[in-house]
């Protein structure tokens, strides 16, 4: 890769509970490197128009953002999964596309304080997410530890240096 644009594939994974700022952060990413950008959320919408979150429908949204993924990748993108990747069950299947591509992967752990999160669960949502403070609170129970190296990012500060440190991590590899 060089410095300016990037001129190799790359894998971002972001991590973290409903509220923490993923999509936020990725959009952002999105337009810095410039990058295709995968949410979960969105993809659950053009799927199905009407969300259950079943377990079949679930693994039918990440079998698609894996495909769309894997062809981003081929073309020689970036690719950023924006999801909750909460469990190492969750980013296997990422980290084994970045492995099987040979394409460098930057792990992003998206966090912020409890009462930060609430509040941004309360106010009316942007875009797809329907996460509720009920949602939160079930999925805080699964949340499992990166066994790689992972960025830890408190979204309650400025972004632009943890933006500018995972575009350089991608630039390194």
């Amino acid at each position: 890769m060089t410095t300016g644009n990037l001129t190799s594939a790359g894998l971002v994974l972001l991590s973290g509970l409903p509220g923490s700022g993923k999509t936020t952060f990725a959009r952002l990413l999105a337009d810095l490197l410039p990058a295709d950008h995968f949410e979960s959320d969105a993809v659950r919408f053009e799927l199905s128009g009407r969300p259950t979150y079943h377990p079949a429908e679930s693994a039918k949204v990440f079998a698609t953002i894996e495909q769309r993924a894997a062809t981003s990748l081929a073309a020689g993108r970036v690719a950023i999964i924006d999801a909750t990747n909460l469990t190492g069950r969750d980013r296997r299947r990422f980290v084994r596309l970045a492995r099987n591509r040979g394409v460098p992967l930057v792990a992003v752990r998206l966090v912020a304080p409890e009462d930060v999160i609430r509040a941004r669960l309360e106010m009316p949502r942007k875009g797809f997410s329907e996460a509720t403070e009920a949602i939160y609170d079930q999925m805080k129970l699964r949340a499992q530890p990166f066994t790689m190296p992972a960025l830890v990012v408190d979204t309650r500060y400025p972004l632009e240096p943890s933006l500018s440190l995972v575009r350089r991590l991608l630039e390194a590899n």
